[in-house]
């Protein structure tokens, strides 16, 4: 007869992604008003089950996921935004935004070099006023 030890099972890390994800839910909920039970209503999922995701103690699915942005009326992906962030593209701007600046940088700097060289505003002339009998 063998007199092994019961193998102890150790519980298996928690994948590192659990975390900001269960950030991410409980700041998505509470951007929308929505408190766990109505979240899990909206998901049909337990109430006890959204707060095990949200301190990362609960490994959800795809399935679940899936559910849980439905519910919050999010992309899946705006799930996992804090933990792979999109990638800054850089700003393209319109021909027309492009005018639009160089008149503003014009009127800028011309108001601008009028403080710095303290000229007097130059005010457009006032009509003449009315003599009220």
């Amino acid at each position: 007869m063998s007199r092994r030890k019961p193998a102890v099972h150790k519980p298996r890390p928690r994948p590192a992604v659990l975390r900001p994800l269960g950030a991410q839910l409980r700041r998505l909920r509470l951007e929308r008003r929505l408190s766990q039970e109505k979240l899990a209503e909206l998901a049909s999922l337990n109430y006890k089950y959204i707060g095990r995701i949200e301190l990362a103690k609960a490994d959800p699915g795809a399935d679940v996921l899936v559910r849980l942005a439905r519910a919050l009326s999010v992309p899946v992906g705006e799930l996992f935004q804090t933990i792979t962030p999109a990638e800054t593209v850089p700003y393209r701007l319109l021909p027309a935004d492009v005018d639009s600046l160089t008149v503003t940088l014009t009127t800028l700097t011309a108001t601008v070099e009028r403080i710095l060289g303290h000229r007097p505003r130059l005010l457009p002339p006032r009509a003449p006023r009315r003599l009220t009998s």
